[in-house]
């Protein structure tokens, strides 16, 4: 009867599975959630030069500071789906970008919410994610 118990395969996929399905789960589940890092990560990227070039090529609907990081805000939502408050946009009037000066500076930051990126180091999974962008004044 015991050798006839460790012959029977019965079951070994389902043990199998067992095994490996959670590790599968969490490599997927990872990967999901980079590739929304990497969504937002651009999509601040693409807001943070339009932001900036808005201010500098003076639109109608950039006339200011407070109008343009509203816009800014406005046009993450609508474009990205991003949830940014005009606290979360910097704009710089006055800037210095790789050495030229008379440049207008958007900076754009954001908290980033994790999902399965809590299973990595904190090192690996940001707090919070940033975009840069400059563009010159046009007089």
């Amino acid at each position: 009867m015991i050798r006839a118990l460790f012959r029977n395969r019965d079951g070994a996929t389902a043990v199998e599975f067992a095994l490996l399905g959670p590790t599968f789960l969490m490599f997927l589940f990872l990967l999901l959630d980079g590739g929304r890092m990497i969504f937002a990560k651009q999509s601040l990227n693409e807001l943070a030069t339009a932001t900036a070039r808005c201010m500098a090529i003076k639109q109608v609907s950039c006339p200011d500071v407070a109008s343009t990081q509203t816009w800014a805000v406005n046009r993450g939502l609508a474009r990205s789906n991003l949830q940014l408050s005009t606290g979360d946009v910097a704009i710089n009037l006055n800037a210095t970008c790789g050495g030229v000066p008379n440049m207008i500076q958007a900076t754009i930051s954001m908290p980033w919410k994790k999902g399965a990126m809590t299973l990595l180091p904190q090192s690996v999974a940001p707090a919070s994610l940033s975009a840069t962008a400059c563009f010159p004044v046009i007089v």
